[in-house]
């Protein structure tokens, strides 16, 4: 079986992994020129589901690289007032709607670093990996599929997996049915050293999951930490891994985020903008808040500063195909206000490899695979869609989901 995934973010990553770990020939086919070449994102947020994910998929020791470099933040997401004071703290399953992980005594949280985690995911990937390589379309028959590329490759594999993001070139000829929304919210990200942090934040600040600021406005401020037990450049050398990490230092995430009209100007102009003016709105919209919550934003690091236009997919019936699939943000793309996305693409790769492994092993066919994949991923995945537009409204004032 030769599986072609289309995408390397962490989810189409994290099912290779799986598939090679398992004798099964995947290739993957990146449209960025190199892994470096978009701002992608800091922190992420993993629970149970993200990180069992990675134990199934990744060899025993990249999952140790993986522990090594992941900061064990107390599991709390904590509400602040506009003074910086405490006000309420949640537990972190609580906030995120995975009470379910507490009852079945798997609750787990990590705070990772974004580029890690994806180095990580890519090691020992270089023979399979493809960037430069932007699909156009496919074409399928009972023996496999046709991927067509931008630069006039055509590769024949049996199945097509589309790992590529909310733009999924895949999704739009897969399921043309698949409506995306704006949701009305939007977000300047950023990164604040550690050292710098502590001058501008309560203790609290550097411990929990996430801890976020709220006013009247709905207008947030929100920072989570990545605190390395061991420096990413050290982990590998420690644990007697024949591996290198590039150097990382701690930070806190720092995301301000609102109504789409908080920020002045249109999306298109706001694009335009350099990091060092996206961190001076960021600053100018905490301005009038009572206590001095604009000098989070004001100690960010310079150039890290990049802006976000939150979407959200409208949950519809997906139709059943024998060898073209889809996983993670091209299918379900959710807000983050649950900071569920990436557990939910993690647990799709998984669910997805579990499938494949099946199929390559005769035991199950692969359209069979396929269509019970897709009905559970689509049911939990459209669910959590649901939880993170109503939690976005309630917080975010984001629009909500269409009935």
């Amino acid at each position: 079986m030769k599986a072609l995934i289309i995408g390397a973010g962490i989810g189409g990553l994290c099912l290779a992994q799986l598939l090679k770990k398992n004798g099964i020939n995947v290739q993957i086919f990146e449209r960025d020129s190199s892994p470096s070449e978009r701002m992608q994102g800091y922190r992420l947020h993993l629970d149970a589901d993200g990180i069992s994910a990675l134990q199934e998929s990744l060899p025993n020791e990249l999952f140790q690289l993986f522990e090594a470099t992941s900061t064990n933040p107390l599991p709390y997401t904590t509400i602040l007032d506009t003074g910086l004071k405490l006000n309420k703290r949640f537990p972190i399953d609580s906030y995120s709607k995975t009470e379910h992980h507490v009852e079945s005594g798997v609750a787990k949280h990590l705070n990772v670093n974004r580029s890690t985690m994806r180095e990580i995911l890519l090691m020992d990937l270089d023979d399979v990996c493809n960037y430069g390589a932007k699909l156009e379309s496919y074409k399928t028959d009972l023996n496999g599929v046709t991927a067509y590329f931008e630069d006039g490759r055509a590769i024949e594999g049996d199945l097509l997996i589309g790992a590529d993001g909310t733009g999924s070139a895949v999704r739009k000829q897969r399921a043309p049915e698949a409506n995306f929304m704006d949701s009305g919210a939007r977000a300047i990200y950023g990164r604040i050293k550690t050292d710098q942090a502590r001058k501008v934040l309560p203790d609290l600040c550097m411990a929990d999951v996430f801890t976020a600021v709220s006013d009247v406005r709905k207008l947030i401020l929100g920072v989570g930490p990545v605190i390395f037990p061991v420096r990413p450049e050290a982990a590998a050398q420690s644990l007697g891994i024949n591996k290198s990490l590039s150097p990382q230092d701690d930070y806190l995430g720092c995301i301000v985020s609102g109504r789409k009209e908080f920020f002045g100007s249109t999306d298109q102009e706001i694009r335009k903008k350099t990091s060092d003016e996206l961190q001076q709105l960021a600053v100018d919209l905490l301005s009038d808040w009572p206590s001095n919550a604009a000098a989070v934003p004001a100690a960010g690091e310079k150039d890290s500063f990049f802006y976000i236009e939150m979407t959200s997919s409208i949950p519809f019936t997906l139709q059943s195909h024998p060898n073209v699939t889809l996983l993670g943000d091209a299918i379900h793309t959710m807000t983050p206000s649950l900071g569920r996305g990436a557990n939910v693409a993690l647990r799709d790769a998984a669910i997805l490899g579990k499938e494949l492994i099946k199929v390559f092993r005769g035991e199950k066919k692969l359209a069979a695979s396929l269509k019970e994949y897709e009905a559970e991923i689509t049911a939990y995945g459209f669910d959590v869609v649901r939880k993170s537009a109503e939690k976005g409204t309630k917080l975010l004032g984001q629009d909500p989901l269409p009935c």
